[in-house]
């Protein structure tokens, strides 16, 4: 028993020195997604030692890897592709941080509560590093607009949807192929303040423009394509005149708007934060 609690008892020093190697942080982008929608995270990285570490692919073992849970359900959702990254050297103290696409990896294509833990192995190590539960949730919002079209040979709903995003109401797109019931992709379309009921149309090219009120003093256009990517995004304010969407001989337009600007970073200090769109 004593030789047993000693084994033990360096098992967990071993594990805490382990630990303490690397410390691995997976932070969401936002908390809530629409279903097909890219799932995009931070994976922040910190060498905690004093000398080099080097994480380095090889065939059969990936040096990241990810374990995503749905609420409710036992097992972990089945990944689609294996994650592979380039290698990574940290030097002695150093950090870095990398934008990761979940829906690269997993079919996350059913609306519900998950959980992702990034898990990071050495290819010298027996042990794994693995990052805090990142929680995020996939919805399929409230349909404000939907347009079935044909395109490609396949059947599609096109439709505007509407959900919070960090704790305000957005607007999104989603594509949904009418023949197998899944969802094509999807898209952030814009910060959506209820001061104006949003302009939707379709185009020649069955292109969806939507142009929205985002704050009391912006609006926001974009336009999402068949495979629910966002094709156009651009930030307005008001010029003269009512705010609205126009198909003209050269597409759709906005009218009633100019471009916003971003100011240069010498400009700044003369706008109000209250100017400022996000």
């Amino acid at each position: 028993m004593k030789q047993l609690l000693l084994l033990l008892c360096s098992l967990a020093a071993l594990l805490g020195t382990a630990a303490a190697q690397i410390d691995v942080r997976l932070e969401p982008a936002r908390h809530d997604f629409i279903v097909g929608e890219h799932v995009a995270l931070k994976l922040t990285l910190t060498n905690h030692t004093d000398g080099r570490i080097s994480l380095s692919n090889r065939p059969e073992r990936p040096w990241l890897n990810f374990v995503i849970t749905k609420r409710g359900e036992s097992s972990p959702v089945s990944p689609t592709a294996a994650p592979k990254f380039p290698d990574v050297t940290l030097a002695p103290g150093a950090t870095r941080s990398f934008q990761v696409d979940l829906k690269n990896f997993y079919r996350l294509d059913v609306s519900g509560s998950y959980n992702a833990v990034a898990v990071i192995r050495q290819p010298n190590a027996h042990g794994t590093f693995n990052s805090n539960r990142a929680l995020f949730v996939l919805t399929n919002g409230g349909n404000m607009r939907a347009f079935n079209v044909r395109a490609g040979g396949k059947n599609l709903e096109l439709s505007v949807r509407l959900a919070p995003a960090n704790g305000h109401d957005a607007l999104f797109g989603q594509v949904i192929n009418n023949d197998t019931k899944r969802v094509v992709g999807a898209c952030f379309l814009g910060r959506y303040l209820n001061f104006m009921q949003p302009r939707i149309m379709l185009d020649a090219a069955q292109n969806l423009h939507v142009l929205c009120q985002s704050t009391p003093d912006f609006y926001t256009y974009a336009v999402m394509n068949t495979r629910g990517e966002r094709a156009h995004y651009q930030l307005y304010r008001r010029a003269v005149g009512p705010v609205d969407l126009q198909s003209t001989g050269k597409g759709v337009v906005p009218v009633g708007l100019i471009p916003y600007v971003k100011p240069k970073p010498n400009e700044q200090n003369i706008h109000r934060t209250s100017d400022r769109p996000f």
